[in-house]
């Protein structure tokens, strides 16, 4: 009688899995995402190191002819020496007149003697002849002529032997200058038009004599400086003619200060005679060295040095001399001494050169070369000197290899630095005609940018100073520029690895329509396909808005598609040749080829945009993508390619979660059970729990029941129970627990004494995985919906059973308090919502059918 009350009173409703609709609590949805819901995580696309360095890589899309040589020849001839000249740094005015030479009518007092042309061709001849001996020498031979009289006998001899000539030619500027003056406001440009002319015929023929051409020809070694304007030689001076700066607003007067030409005969000079006669390697190093450190030490570098042209002329002679620690020196001294032009181009490519050999790494992590180069980044204009910064970006990347010089680089502020030249280039438009050139630029610093990426640094810093957006402007301006793309695809395929950043990107609402344009432009470009596909990946396994966002871009699923099925038809081929092959020895390779790979990191795509409700309801019914995997488990085999296969099986798992009414899963589920099968029946463990994940959701179909039963599945689901393995475990219990649904199929627990491996699991794992209790409770229940007695239900195990639901259900030896709160309340969550209802219902079951009321038999 008690039993029949108690079967009448309790509610015998069978556990489903997904079973009355209901507010899902937060236990729930993490319960159903282990079930059937789970992102896919997969290697980063491996990039293979260049084996040489240059400007482009073997990969390059840019054909040799159409781009810059990273091979070239660099001789001294290479460099301009008229543009080694101090600039001024005021442009002058263009004059609105044509100077005229005024003739003023002779004074008594006048001491002016305005020049005359020669009376005979003798004497244009003797003064051509005078000029062309002296102009001469500085054309031949040595900057510095080893017969040079020493500074200070030199000018002594300028002072002692030519006295009336010095004062003459001073006091002779001097009063035409001042009559100048007084009549015409002439500007300092045609004030030094008529001092030149106001040196007298007499006085210019003795000047060309004698010791007055030594010193012209030590002039003209120093920077040419009788050409500047500006010179001053009214003040007597000590040391022969020295000159001084007339102020710091009129830069055109290039005048030299004592302390300036004292720094120059004391310190400079006798480096630069050692740099003309040294011809040992290690000496000459020594001495340039030397060099450097005396201009630093006087604030010398730039364009401050007024003899700066002599310097440099002996610097670039020494460029012909094969030595790579050399040529560092001295293109750091160049870098250094601001030269522009065709010397800046030079000297880059130099420096370009001495980086494409990686043995010299060590020399240059010594040096400072590469603080002058960031200084050729930050100070040079971008568009006169496209050219010379394409070198020098190329020298900087190909430091960029080299551990300690991309440390080096962070911490010298380099992304920011890159980022703002990249702000300069995306301003540059399609119309400009610099635009092509700068895209060379713009290969060398995105590859920079993409070494700088490995680093915690260099990343946080990308991500602080606006990276992204810059980057996404690139790549849509340079959209038919492979190389560019490659490059910046490669910097967000690594960025996009870190949560912080992934953010920053999925935030970056055009960046979805990039990726989509350049995946349906470059469809068959492997390296740039996979590196999207991997970043769309990475987006879509950490954002839910991500997902929606990129699923609604337009024709986003029918471009997934068609790289599918693009990336399948050469999966076939390729594996087609690899059967053809076999006899001779050919084997499929052990890492995935590169069709398979792409499509590895496709389905990774499709299995993350199916967390989504609304999108995975929407891929669960696209018959094209159910098809496109099913035919992955047709076609390849798991021993074939492991994470293909397994990918595969997972998004099917993922969709077949959807109950919608259109669902392509359902429609083709027995073909997907047999499919399931072959991977079932496989050695691969991690193969085998995946199918038997997809059985779990698809056993909710009686059409599979009665597959999984045909077959003799649920003898193999039984035997995982004993795999000691929760995940395994959980996946068996799920398949077992929709069999118990159906009455007639619930005694099949007891052939394989499946009672006795539940009852095992839950005591195995019951305190450490409270899901997998409930799991294990639920299957007992809907199993004993018609018992009648205890023991005949659960045999042996009964007692066993007993006691261990008794000891799960109190709360102080259930739970760990030793653990940390936070796991302790997640652990407590599912103990008390999950486990406890269907544990306590349980117990009172058993409990209440252990012992059978005692009949009495009444006797006639």
């Amino acid at each position: 009688m008690q039993a029949s009350k108690n079967k009448n009173t309790e509610k015998a409703e069978p556990f489903y899995r997904l079973s009355v609709p209901k507010q899902k609590t937060s236990s729930e949805i993490i319960n159903e995402a282990r079930n059937g819901l789970r992102t896919l995580r997969t290697r980063r696309p491996f990039t293979p190191t260049e084996d040489q360095r240059k400007l482009f890589g073997s990969g390059s899309s840019r054909a040799p002819q159409n781009r810059p040589p990273s091979v070239f020849s660099l001789h001294a001839s290479s460099f301009d020496l008229s543009e080694s000249r101090p600039v001024s740094g005021v442009r002058l005015s263009p004059l609105d007149h044509k100077p005229v030479l005024v003739t003023f009518a002779k004074d008594e007092n006048s001491s002016i003697s305005l020049p005359k042309p020669p009376t005979s061709a003798a004497e244009v001849r003797k003064v051509s002849s005078a000029r062309a001996s002296l102009f001469g020498r500085t054309s031949q031979g040595s900057f510095l002529s080893a017969k040079m009289v020493p500074p200070d006998q030199n000018e002594e001899k300028l002072d002692s032997e030519e006295p009336a000539m010095m004062n003459n030619l001073r006091r002779s500027n001097n009063n035409c200058l001042e009559e100048q003056r007084s009549y015409t406001p002439f500007n300092d440009e045609t004030r030094q038009l008529l001092r030149n002319e106001c040196i007298s015929k007499s006085e210019k023929e003795d000047f060309l004599k004698g010791t007055a051409g030594k010193f012209l020809f030590q002039l003209r070694g120093e920077s040419d400086q009788m050409k500047e304007p500006g010179i001053n030689s009214s003040r007597p001076r000590i040391t022969g003619w020295k000159r001084r700066v007339t102020g710091i607003e009129d830069e055109t007067r290039i005048n030299e200060s004592e302390e300036e030409e004292s720094f120059w005969h004391i310190k400079i000079l006798p480096i630069l005679h050692e740099l003309e006669k040294e011809d040992n390697i290690e000496n000459l190093c020594l001495a340039c060295t030397k060099l450097y450190q005396a201009l630093n030490e006087e604030n010398m570098l730039g364009k401050r040095l007024k003899r700066r042209s002599v310097l440099l002329k002996t610097l670039y002679k020494l460029v012909d001399v094969d030595s790579d620690p050399l040529c560092l020196k001295l293109a750091k001294i160049i870098l250094a001494m601001k030269v522009d032009g065709k010397n800046l181009l030079s000297v880059c490519k130099l420096a370009f050169k001495i980086c494409r050999n990686e043995k010299n790494d060590y020399i240059i992590q010594n040096d400072r070369l590469l603080d002058c180069l960031l200084e050729v980044l930050r100070t040079e204009d971008l568009q006169k000197n496209n050219e010379a910064l394409l070198y020098c970006m190329g020298a900087i990347k190909l430091m960029s290899g080299n551990a300690v010089l991309l440390n080096e680089m962070v911490n010298k502020g380099a992304v920011e630095m890159l980022l703002q030249l990249m702000k300069q280039i995306n301003n540059i438009k399609e119309n400009d005609p610099y635009f092509s050139n700068l895209g060379h630029l713009l290969v060398q610093l995105t590859a920079t940018l993409r070494n700088l990426a490995d680093l915690p640094p260099a990343r946080r810093q990308l991500l602080c100073s606006g990276a992204v957006s810059e980057l996404c402007a690139a790549l849509e301006q340079r959209v038919d520029d492979k190389d560019v793309c490659v490059y910046i695809v490669r910097i967000f395929s690594k960025l996009s690895f870190y949560n912080d950043f992934c953010a920053a990107l999925a935030d970056c609402s055009r960046c979805y329509i990039l990726f989509l344009a350049l995946l349906n432009k470059y469809q068959k470009k492997q390296d740039l396909v996979i590196r999207i596909i991997f970043i769309l990946g990475n987006l879509t396994a950490k954002n839910n808005q991500a997902r929606e966002q990129f699923f609604k871009e337009k024709g986003s699923v029918n471009t997934l598609i068609s790289l599918f099925q693009t990336y399948h038809e050469l999966d076939l081929n390729a594996q087609k040749w690899y059967h053809e092959k076999e006899g001779e020895g050919k084997t499929h390779p052990k890492d995935p080829s590169e069709a398979e790979d792409v499509l590895i990191k496709l389905i990774r795509v499709l299995a993350n945009l199916s967390i989504h409700p609304s999108v995975g309801a929407a891929l669960a019914a696209a018959h094209r993508v159910v098809e496109l995997l099913v035919t992955v488990l047709e076609y390849k085999s798991i021993d074939d390619c492991e994470e293909l296969v397994i990918n595969a099986a997972i998004t099917i798992n993922n969709l077949s979660y959807y109950k919608v009414k259109s669902s392509a899963v359902q429609d083709k589920k027995l073909h997907i059970a047999e499919m399931l099968l072959k991977l079932l029946m496989s050695n691969n463990m991690d193969g085998v729990v995946e199918a038997v994940r997809v059985f779990g959701n698809l056993s909710q179909y009686h059409e599979i029941c009665d597959f999984i039963i045909q077959k003799k599945i649920y003898k193999f689901m039984i035997a995982l129970l004993d795999a000691k393995n929760q995940d395994v475990c959980f996946s068996a219990c799920g398949v077992l627990l929709n069999l118990t649904v159906d009455k007639n199929k619930r005694a099949l627990l007891m052939e394989e004494g499946g009672i006795g491996k539940l009852v095992d699991c839950l005591q195995d794992f019951g305190p450490a995985d409270w899901q997998l209790a409930c799991l294990i409770c639920k299957t007992l229940w809907n199993y004993s919906e018609n018992i009648t007695s205890a023991a005949s239900c659960f045999g042996e195990d009964t007692d066993t059973l007993l006691v261990l639901l008794t000891s799960l259900l109190d709360e102080e030896v259930a739970l760990d308090y030793s653990l940390d709160r936070d796991l302790r309340d997640y652990q407590k969550l599912y103990w008390e919502r999950e486990f406890k209802p269907v544990a306590e219902k349980l117990l009172d079951r058993i409990q209440s059918h252990r012992f059978l009321p005692t009949m009495t038999i009444t006797p006639f």
